[in-house]
């Protein structure tokens, strides 16, 4: 599969407004009882975190492939991968 060329720079940014946004959203869930959020509104935040999980897995997929079918050594490629696994293993652990 023939992946178009990354952009790190994009990716990062990407990175960090889903980290910024998901910690938005743990916060108001963390606070439902005080905000008294609806169980719609609860729902729709859990999804939202969902979706957030899913992007950045699908990244970090696609990062992955095109470091494998490029044969790309570039250590920043790497470092965004390690974020990417990272972040991925935290909402993981927090959602438990």
């Amino acid at each position: 599969m023939k992946f178009p060329d990354i952009k790190l720079d994009s990716i990062r940014v990407q990175t960090a407004r889903m980290i910024e946004i998901y910690t938005l959203i743990k916060d108001e869930l963390e606070k439902k009882d005080e905000l008294e959020l609806t169980k719609q509104t609860q729902a729709q935040l859990n999804h939202a975190i969902d979706t957030i999980h899913v992007n950045m897995s699908q990244l970090l997929e696609q990062l992955t492939a095109y470091q494998e079918e490029n044969s790309l050594i570039h250590q920043e490629a790497r470092e965004l991968e390690e974020i990417l696994s990272a972040v991925l293993q935290w909402q993981h652990e927090e959602g438990e």
